[in-house]
């Protein structure tokens, strides 16, 4: 952010609508923090005739208090070095059109403080993964989540089946009950903070389903039926498909565990189906990295592509990137703060503006595509 005098409103832009297509154009304007739209051209106005306007983009999976992939590299950085490179992950975070996000768990509240708000993303916080180790560690499943909401988690991420790094031949077994996973829900409940769970497939969805969990993270071996189920809940699947691959590359690299491959490769296939299980159902998918290392941070945009890629449309990706993060953060959130993700009368002026339409191949990950940022109508530059 600067000092400098930019636009606030733009006439002849397009909007990107609730079906993720644009409208004809029109003047919105993002004066006082809220949207509006229409009203008399102004001589400052930007000229928006060629440019489209989405609302910001929503990452609801991150560790962006994570600068590496493993946790003894982590500790090496050190608590001084560790803040500096979170900071500049925020900000090339925001800078990249992410004007919201879900910290799933490494980010504590006192790291995010340290940040001053228009540098970085609005940003809701786990504060730590909890898994069986975690919890047996706090005396038992409720008092981890009693010490996560304690420090400030406004999720609770439960750890519900192995993920990449499990052991070879691990599978997908459950690694909380269903009593312990609907406890943490009503826990969770008490202080209006919702509960998120990292599940790869198997009866840990289904546990997560009955037991009121908002999110399955992940969802890599989902089923026809837990899609139907988890829609009739009303709960959001987020994918977050492109860092198997990434983990792929870390171990064709050899940063990464050989005895990782098998698994994280069956994980790869599967992942596309699931999104389309859940597209077909009518379970909402919102847009998540799980990024967690200094090259990461700040090329979530294609996650986009990965979504594509997965068989949505880009209008389904582009409502995934934007309102359902949006809706999903809003669950747990004070309603006159919350990103609605739309551009519509009323809303948080939190946006992005584009040079090329981004549902055309490539566009909303084109670094280039972005002419500006906006966070609460404040103007970011991306150049800076």
């Amino acid at each position: 952010m600067t000092g400098e005098q930019h636009p606030t409103a733009a006439r002849g832009i397009r909007i990107l609508d609730a079906r993720g297509e644009f409208a004809a154009p029109v003047r919105v304007r993002w004066a006082g923090g809220r949207i509006s739209l229409g009203g008399e051209a102004a001589a400052g106005d930007l000229d928006g005739t060629g440019l489209w306007m989405i609302p910001g983009l929503v990452d609801a999976h991150l560790h962006a208090g994570w600068q590496a992939f493993d946790a003894v590299d982590r500790a090496r950085f050190g608590e001084e070095r560790t803040g500096k490179l979170i900071a500049a992950a925020l900000r090339r975070t925001l800078a990249s059109g992410f004007t919201a996000v879900r910290d799933a768990g490494g980010l504590d509240a006192a790291q995010l403080a340290a940040i001053p708000p228009w540098e970085r993303p609005r940003a809701q916080l786990a504060v730590q993964l909890i898994d069986r180790a975690v919890a047996d560690a706090a005396g038992g499943l409720e008092r981890a989540v009693e010490e996560a909401l304690g420090a400030g988690a406004r999720w609770v991420k439960l750890v519900a089946t192995a993920g990449v790094a499990a052991p070879a031949g691990v599978g997908l077994d459950p690694v909380f009950s269903a009593e312990e996973q609907r406890e943490a829900v009503r826990r969770a409940a008490r202080e209006g903070a919702g509960v998120m769970v990292h599940a790869w497939g198997g009866t840990a969805i289904d546990h997560a389903i009955e037991a009121g969990a908002l999110s399955i993270e992940h969802g890599i071996f989902l089923t026809d039926a837990q899609a139907r189920r988890a829609a009739e809940r009303g709960m959001t699947l987020v994918p977050t498909l492109r860092i198997y691959r990434l983990v792929q590359g870390m171990i064709d690299a050899g940063s990464l565990p050989a005895a990782f491959r098998a698994r994280v490769d069956e994980a790869v296939a599967a992942h596309p189906r699931a999104v389309l299980r859940a597209r077909d159902a009518g379970l909402a998918i919102a847009l998540g990295t799980d990024y967690g290392t200094v090259e990461q941070h700040g090329t979530g945009r294609l996650e986009f592509d990965a979504l594509v890629g997965a068989g949505l449309s880009p209008q389904e990706a582009l409502l995934a990137a934007t309102r359902s993060g949006a809706e999903l953060l809003a669950r747990v959130a004070d309603v006159a703060d919350s990103p609605t993700g739309a551009i519509a009368e009323g809303a948080l002026a939190d946006a992005v503006i584009l040079r090329r339409d981004p549902r055309e191949p490539g566009a909303l990950s084109d670094p280039e595509s972005i002419v500006a940022v906006l966070l609460g109508g404040r103007w970011a530059d991306p150049a800076r």
